[in-house]
Order: structure tokens, then sequence, then C-alpha cells
């Protein structure tokens, strides 16, 4: 409220001012300064009501956009704390897995089908798929298990050409000659 209190002051000192050019240097202008006069005046109070509107309008839209980004800060925050709940969640579950001791997977047995003229039910018992290394019968490498992957590697054909004659995806073939060399380096040692 104090500024618009300055604007006052500047508009009674131009009301003034232009006041003093108005009067008349003689008696003939007399009659028609009042009327322009009170025409300056209904202008200068439509312009400072004009002004005040402008400035109420104004200062709402900073107030608004004040709000605006006060509610997005604190919807940042709220992602953001959001991100660290959910890296520390996953922080945990890898501990917990490098924790874990390391288990071997036995491929599964293919099925037998029955003879054509069985009718009988055929009890099944269930395997185990994942077995522990210590309890692991004869210890299988995994040259061994993908004997035909290695030879076509070692004759000189690419990923993509071993992928395509044995129907395996390139990167799982990437992912069992990774596991032969570790495993390998593992024997060395």
């Amino acid at each position: 409220m104090l500024q618009d209190g300055w604007h006052y002051i500047v508009l009674l000192g131009a009301v003034i001012i232009v006041a003093a050019f108005a009067l008349p240097k003689s008696k003939k202008a007399a009659p028609a300064e009042p009327q322009s006069i009170q025409n300056m005046e209904t202008a200068l109070e439509q312009f400072m009501e004009n002004m005040e509107k402008d400035n109420e309008e104004l200062a709402q839209l900073v107030i608004k956009a004040q709000k605006e980004a006060k509610a997005e800060a604190a919807q940042k925050e709220r992602q953001l704390e959001e991100l660290r709940q959910q890296l520390q969640q996953a922080a945990e579950r890898i501990a917990l897995l490098e924790s874990r001791p390391i288990q071997t997977i036995q491929p599964v047995q293919p099925v037998q089908p029955l003879a054509a003229g069985h009718v009988e039910a055929a009890a099944i018992e269930p395997k185990d798929e994942i077995v522990p290394e210590a309890e692991a019968p004869a210890k299988e490498t995994i040259r061994s298990r993908y004997a035909e992957l290695f030879q076509l590697y070692e004759e000189g054909k690419s990923i993509e050409a071993i992928s395509r004659k044995l129907g395996i995806h390139k990167g799982e073939i990437s992912l069992i000659m990774g596991l032969a060399k570790q495993e390998e380096s593992a024997n060395v040692k």
C-alpha cells in the first residue's frame, strides 16, 4: 500500500502543474477552465483506478506463481524420497542375494512318453531342480554340457552363425562362453 502512496503524490503534482498551465491569463478563458480541470481530474482518477487494478492482478499472479512453485518443489521432493527408498530396497536385495550361497542348476530331464497301450497313470516323483554344489553328484563342466556349441566356436564360426544353427539366442551363447571361461579359471587355481 505504501507503493500506491507515491503514485498519488506524483499524480497530484502532475494535476497541479497542468492546472497551473491551464489557468487563464485572461478572463476570457476562465469559463472553459473549470470544465477542463474536471475532465483532467476524471481522467486521472480513472488512470489511478486502472493502475490499482493492474497492481492487484500482478500481485495475484505473483502469489499464484509462488504457490505453484512450492507445490512443484514439494512434488519433486516426494519423488526424490520415493527414489531413495527404491534405491535402498534394491541395495538390500542385492546384499541379500550376495549373502546367499551359490547353487547350481541341474538340467531338467525330459519326460519319457508312455507306450501307446498303457492307460495307467505313471507316478512321477518331483526332482529338485536346484541342488547345492556340495550335493551335486559328479561335476559336469559347461564345455561338456554344450560340446556342440564349443566345437562350432573352435571351428571359427561366429556367435550369430552358432545361434542360427543351434537355435539359441546370441546373448545365451555369450553367457555360456563367459561362464565356461570362469569355470576354467576357477579350476586352474
